[in-house]
């Protein structure tokens, strides 16, 4: 299902379709948004920028991955 999404979404990217949604909370969403992605800056940074040492730049990576392909 999560496949039949993703191209779904790009092929509305890609294409000249315009849809209106009534009763759609821009403002709302931006927000969301914005909430989500900050939430996942800061775990990449925590990640990125971990001091302890015990996660070697390859791990790191693969940590980072992880974060960017898990859905919330």
């Amino acid at each position: 299902m999560d496949i039949l999404r993703k191209n779904f979404a790009e092929f509305l990217r890609k294409s000249q379709i315009k849809l209106e949604i009534t009763g759609f909370d821009m403002d709302g969403f931006e927000k969301a948004m914005r909430r989500d992605l900050s939430g996942r800056l800061n775990e990449i940074g925590g990640i990125v920028y971990e001091d302890g040492g015990r996660l070697s730049d390859s791990q790191k990576v693969e940590a980072v991955k992880r974060c960017l392909e898990q859905e919330r």
